[in-house]
């Protein structure tokens, strides 16, 4: 390169240096709100061996970062020490992820985009999600773009959150009020879309495993007459004849292809002091179906038995509606609708060992509707009260499978809510099992609190009956906790 080329090079080079900062947008100041917890969770299980059931400490940290008016980003992350060593072999010994296991878990983690293309409450969402409808109180059948974590009862409600792109348009319209004294009739108009690639599906216990595994727990659910037919054939070559059945469920889930991505829609408003919304989902069904039992009877009298579980399609049509009655004391009332359209659900049972190979139809294409119902009353500043009915627990399918339950409970709060005492139950009206959920919440400081509780089914007092729902050892064991917890 000559002198004179490099001496122009130079030039310009300087040139862009020096436009540079009179050509790019002046950055608006970054705008961090965070937050924080750690807590920690003790539990034992409520029967006479009184074993441990967990113990895990959670360091939490939320964080919301306003870039300038048009874009932000959200990320939760936990961090989870089990302090559950399992090395189970030498390697593990000198493995300290074995030996101090622990997990990450992030219920949000997006890009927001806000007045998107110059269109004023047009906001879109990219990343990590969860994303709740309805206007129940834990209890959503009208909420299915995130698979609920029920593996740890306390949590119930909880989501694990899924990758989605969302759109929401919220403008700011409204209706009427003009006076100061007058509500608006028409206002909080929202309208919402959202498109999942991937389905993930709901975390289950471990005991809701013995549903597949166990005999006389799949015998309580046997709920076709090929199935009942495989359980008496099981029976009986294991009590007459010594036979013993090893059983196997494995997931098989949708394939990744855009036909089986999920979609959703929602719209709502609030009209005459009444919060109304409509959804449409389509998607998958978050809990798993048996749809193939396989054996393999190559070691009779030894049978190997595969258990193939699925995740049905389905289609969800949703309406919610919530409000306030003031001339009752801020009486709050909600209902909630979700009717469920699923085709033919088959089952294959092919266990040559046993006599049985056959294809049956467990759920014939149809409908079903899951509601609930509620109401919540703080009756003085000291006494918050919660009653809802379900139709429809949230791992029941099929219109012949819905059962009836009442979820009620309240709060006591003494010493100016520095002491707290929580009842809530679960009742089934169907066959009267339930769940009670004591606890007491100490708060001597305004940043920590001390909880101690338990969770027991109706199994501790009654003994098993894996007939029914509460009380069958697919739906766990007692158990009693201690937690302490800190915030920021």
């Amino acid at each position: 390169m000559t002198s004179r080329a490099r001496a122009r090079l130079l030039g310009g080079l300087t040139a862009c240096a020096l436009l540079i900062p009179t050509t790019l947008p002046a950055r608006a100041e970054v705008e961090l709100d965070w937050r924080g917890s750690l807590s920690s969770d003790l539990r034992l299980y409520l029967d006479d061996s009184l074993a441990y059931e967990r113990s895990e400490t959670t360091a939490y940290v939320r964080l919301k970062a306003r870039l300038d008016d048009h874009v932000s980003f959200f990320g939760e992350l936990a961090m989870v020490f089990t302090d559950y060593a399992q090395p189970q072999d030498f390697a593990g010994l000198v493995d300290r992820t074995r030996l101090d296991p622990y997990r990450f878990e992030s219920d949000s983690l997006f890009v927001q985009f806000r007045d998107l293309g110059g269109a004023e409450g047009l906001d879109l969402r990219v990343g990590r999600q969860s994303i709740i409808w309805g206007s129940a109180d834990r209890f959503h059948p009208t909420s299915n773009l995130n698979p609920l974590d029920v593996e740890d009862p306390i949590a119930f409600g909880k989501v694990i959150a899924n990758e989605m792109v969302s759109l929401a348009f919220r403008p700011d319209w409204s209706s009427g009020g003009e006076d100061d004294d007058d509500a608006p009739w028409f206002d909080e108009f929202a309208l919402e879309l959202v498109f999942v690639p991937f389905f993930k599906p709901a975390q289950l216990p471990e005991s809701a495993g013995l549903a597949f595994t166990d005999r006389r727990v799949f015998a309580g659910r046997a709920n076709t007459p090929l199935t009942h037919e495989l359980v008496a054939q099981q029976a009986t070559l294991e009590d007459d004849s010594g036979w013993d059945f090893l059983y196997s469920p494995r997931a098989e889930l949708p394939e990744r292809t855009l036909d089986n991505s999920m979609v959703a829609a929602r719209v709502g408003a609030r009209l005459a002091g009444v919060d109304l919304h409509a959804s449409y989902f389509r998607g998958f069904y978050a809990f798993p179906r048996a749809e193939k039992i396989l054996a393999n009877t190559d070691a009779i009298p030894h049978v190997d038995a595969d258990i193939v579980l699925s995740y049905p399609r389905v289609q969800v049509l949703g309406f919610d509606a919530a409000t306030s009655l003031d001339f009752l004391g801020g009486l709050g009332l909600w209902t909630e609708l979700g009717l469920t359209l699923h085709e033919d659900q088959y089952r294959l049972v092919s266990t040559a060992a046993v006599g049985i190979d056959d294809v049956e139809v467990e759920y014939p294409a149809g409908s079903f509707l899951k509601a609930v119902v509620g109401m919540d009353y703080t009756v003085t500043e000291w006494l918050y009260l919660n009653v809802q009915y379900l139709h429809g627990f949230v791992d029941e399918f099929g219109a012949r499978e819905l059962g009836n339950y009442i979820v009620a409970g309240g709060d006591l709060k003494l010493d100016h809510d520095r002491v707290m005492l929580r009842l809530f139950n679960i009742f089934d009206l169907d066959d009267g099992t339930y769940v009670l959920y004591p606890q007491l919440v100490i708060k001597p400081w305004g940043w920590g609190e001390i909880s101690v509780g338990s969770f027991i089914y109706s199994s501790s007092f009654n003994g098993f009956d894996e007939t029914t729902k509460f009380e069958s050892r697919a739906a766990g064991k007692s158990s009693i906790f201690l937690t302490a917890r800190a915030s920021l």
